[in-house]
């Protein structure tokens, strides 16, 4: 990959690695972190990365700088007893809305730490990131019959979680 390439795929796909970290590690310090080294570690093997298949090496590799930083961190210190805010784009929220929207945003958030982190990556690769089933099985080195299933099954601990708690769809 050469220079150029490597300055568009940082461009075209570095914000999305950060957004990944940041909903796997709940943490934008420890997510920024991710994020540079996981483009540091392209630019390090930008000869054997092919700017085609950058999207999914990039993911790959976060995630699992993300499982590594979420070990390491779960060791150091003691996991705090809330989940953390969501931040939400709203440009003129009421004080009603802003409430609801903050509580269905820690409802969602704890049902989503609620899943292993694979199958939390799964699920925020489909969902949020728009990727297709053999995008996400390629990023994470999984099989796709594996996938799907992780799929399917974290979708519906998502519905239970979600249920018990009041929210509906």
């Amino acid at each position: 990959m050469t220079r150029e390439a490597f300055e568009r795929v940082v461009r075209q796909w570095g914000s999305r690695v950060h957004s990944h970290a940041v909903w796997m590690l709940r943490d934008r310090e420890e997510a920024r972190d991710v994020a540079q080294e996981t483009l540091m570690r392209l630019w390090k093997h930008r000869e054997e990365v092919h700017e085609a298949g950058a999207r999914e090496w990039l993911l790959r590799t976060a995630h699992r700088l993300c499982i590594d930083r979420s070990r390491r961190l779960s060791v150091r210190r003691e996991v705090p007893d809330g989940p953390a805010g969501i931040e939400t784009a709203d440009p003129a929220p009421d004080p009603a809305r802003l409430a609801d929207s903050s509580l269905l945003g820690e409802r969602l958030e704890s049902a989503l730490l609620g899943l292993s982190p694979r199958n939390r990556a799964v699920v925020l690769l489909r969902e949020v990131e728009g990727l297709g089933y053999e995008e996400i099985a390629e990023s994470l080195s999984i099989p796709l019959g594996t996938l799907k299933a992780a799929l399917h099954r974290s979708r519906e601990k998502l519905r239970e979680a979600l249920a018990a708690e009041g929210v509906s769809p």
